[in-house]
């Protein structure tokens, strides 16, 4: 009997041996178009791969009145050509400027670079030499170029023919100023901040005019806003013509003045006989290098300017200017339009103070602390002063 048992266990693990060397019953795959109700994922809703692009699609009209029409908001912009400061400087009134700008040409008149001082971001930004052209550009693969509406011949048809997008814009006067603005604020998504600006520049402006457009026209002093040069050596006047800025601003501002008729297509160069005929009341210097004071302290001590009323009454000014002169169609215009205000109707303004206006302006405008603005940028600050 005990035999007979071992026997039948040998069988049934010879039998399982057997079994387990056979092939494995095959089992049905799960179908790839039909997956399990566990595992397909929720439905969704997928547009058409050409939907975004559309939707990201930006176009502005440039100071040319160009219709420009970019695929989606440019991240790679860089400013250049003749004035790029004053691009720049506008630029930098957005807060996404120092993400999206890549780089620009260095322009400055007075050899001092504001981006770079009061925007440390910018610091890792292309910087061009003077006169860059399309084959300093392309390198930096910039998918938009700012630059000057005047520039289009010279330098943007180039840029353009090697396929990048260029914006042109103006800057010339408070009404352009105002559009540009507006473009600026569509390249960088940024409508509303366009909007603050517009409107600030429009309550610094209506701030001076309100008053000044109903002063009678015998109250106003007659003006002289002249460029110093002495390049080579040789000293020269020049005055802008009356469709420029400095014009526009000595108006806003209560003068007369007294060049307004003089036509051309930039600074026209006059002698100091011109200067005698007109002998204005005021006499305003300019220089673009930042030496407008040395030049009004060299005009003083000169014999032949002694004999001018302005110089005589002590009513002969050194427009002010940190980084740039503020005269011009910079993102500074209103700071010169305020101070010019507390020169050329000094009762009517006397309430107005440039040691406030100046770090308003510049938390308003461009949003730096109070440490910036007293460390970096009133230390700059040059001219005549009434206060």
């Amino acid at each position: 009997m005990k035999h007979s048992i071992q026997f039948l266990l040998v069988l049934v693990l010879f039998g399982s041996l057997l079994a387990a060397c056979a092939a494995p019953t095959p089992i049905a795959a799960p179908s790839l178009t039909e997956p399990p109700a566990t595992e397909a994922p929720p439905a969704m809703s997928t547009p058409a791969p050409t939907e975004p692009l559309e939707m990201e699609k930006i176009t502005v009209i440039d100071a040319l009145g160009r219709e420009v029409i970019l695929d989606q908001p440019p991240s790679r912009i860089m400013v250049v050509g003749k004035a790029a400061f004053m691009l720049l400087d506008a630029a930098f009134l957005f807060p996404e400027a120092p993400e999206k700008i890549i780089g620009y040409e260095l322009r400055s008149q007075t050899g001092l670079d504001f981006i770079h001082t009061a925007f440390p971001q910018s610091h890792n930004m292309i910087v061009l030499e003077m006169d860059a052209g399309p084959e300093q550009i392309a390198p930096a693969n910039p998918d938009l170029v700012l630059m000057k509406s005047y520039l289009k011949e010279q330098l943007g048809d180039q840029v353009e023919l090697l396929g990048i997008k260029v914006v042109y814009l103006d800057l010339e006067t408070p009404e352009t100023i105002n559009q540009d603005m507006r473009t600026l604020g569509k390249l960088f998504g940024n409508t509303e901040r366009a909007e603050q600006l517009v409107t600030l520049y429009d309550q610094a402006r209506a701030k001076i005019a309100d008053i000044t457009n109903v002063i009678p026209e015998e109250e106003k002093p007659s003006t002289l806003l002249l460029q110093y040069s002495d390049k080579g050596g040789e000293v020269a006047f020049s005055v802008p013509t009356g469709g420029f800025l400095q014009t526009q601003l000595v108006e806003m501002a209560g003068g007369a003045p007294v060049w307004k008729e003089v036509t051309g297509k930039g600074w026209s160069v006059i002698t100091l006989e011109q200067i005698a005929a007109w002998n204005p009341e005021i006499i305003i210097v300019v220089d673009y290098r930042g030496k407008a004071m040395e030049a009004v302290d060299r005009l003083k001590a000169d014999e032949n300017w002694q004999q001018l009323d302005a110089v005589k009454n002590e009513k002969l000014y050194a427009f002010p200017l940190d980084f740039q002169s503020w005269d011009q169609p910079d993102s500074r215009w209103t700071l010169g339009l305020t101070w010019l205000a507390t020169i050329l109707q000094p009762e009517r303004f006397a309430s107005l103070k440039m040691h406030e206006e100046i770090p308003a302006f510049y938390t308003d405008f461009y949003g730096l602390s109070e440490s910036v603005i007293e460390q970096s940028i009133l230390p700059l600050v040059k001219g005549s002063f009434l206060e």
